[in-house]
């Protein structure tokens, strides 16, 4: 496996912030001025910060969140140009909506969406391509993409939205395009949890920590079988999860096994 150097300058990121401690890298999107509208530059610098984390076995959770007034209000359509000539972060897949996507979707670690103020457009398309979201209760999650704007809306949103909230509810939210807020994203299963503002932090760091102090091989040999499968009939689906037994071997298993039979809690190495 390529390892990637997370040490690196951060201060040179130009859209991004990233931090590192105890097992949680936390990705900034930092484009106050825009309302942290998603340019090339912070795509790229996104795509490369994600590439680190799955290349660091340290890194055990990503946590992506926004800075200021909220988490992202889509694509800023003037700053989706090339990149610059002298560009430090450019990631090895390509930079384009789909690729962040698969990067979030298809990384051995979980990812987690801190969502407060709103995100709209592509940028909710962003969160809900990460494996978990949690949001305020008064957030404003909503795509006008087709209603208000003609827009085509082909960077994931029909095919995410429907996989998590239905086909009925995804025609409504994806072509009427009204606002939703996290009382209603939560019941609709568009969310995780959902807090207060006041409750905000501390809902998020205790996901957070769980999830740094679980068995990370574990959760990613999960998360592969969940997205693997969502296209697979039942009968190819075993078929090609049985084998996944004995072609992975999960440390953290032994581990799981002998606190469960010490009644004690088990510390996972994540490996």
């Amino acid at each position: 496996m390529t390892t990637f150097a997370i040490n690196f300058d951060t201060s040179s990121l130009a859209e991004t912030q990233f931090a590192f401690a105890d097992g949680v890298a936390t990705l900034t999107l930092h484009k106050p001025d825009r309302r942290n509208a998603i340019s090339t530059v912070m795509l790229a610098e996104l795509i490369y910060l994600l590439e680190c984390c799955e290349g660091d076995d340290s890194v055990r959770v990503v946590v992506l969140q926004g800075a200021g007034s909220g988490f992202c209000p889509g694509d800023n359509l003037r700053g989706m140009g090339p990149l610059p000539d002298d560009f430090r972060f450019v990631p090895t897949g390509p930079v384009t909506h789909a690729d962040i996507q698969q990067c979030l979707r298809g990384m051995s670690k979980p990812t987690i969406a801190a969502i407060h103020g709103f995100a709209l457009g592509v940028g909710l398309d962003l969160a809900m391509a990460c494996d978990f979201r949690v949001v305020t209760d008064n957030v404003r999650l909503q795509d006008q993409r087709v209603i208000d704007r003609g827009m085509h809306a082909v960077t994931g949103c029909a095919w995410l939205q429907t996989r998590a909230i239905g086909s009925a509810r995804a025609l409504e939210f994806l072509i009427l395009g009204e606002a939703i807020d996290g009382e209603t994203a939560k019941a609709w299963g568009m969310v995780t949890k959902v807090a207060t503002e006041n409750e905000f932090s501390q809902t998020l760091n205790a996901l957070t920590q769980r999830l740094a102090h679980a068995p990370t091989k574990a959760i990613g040999l999960m998360k592969r079988q969940i997205y693997a499968g969502e296209t697979m009939s039942h009968e190819d689906f075993m078929a090609f999860a049985a084998p996944l037994i004995t072609q992975i071997e999960i440390k953290d298993r032994q581990e799981g096994i002998q606190a469960f039979l010490e009644k004690r809690p088990a510390n996972f190495s994540g490996t």
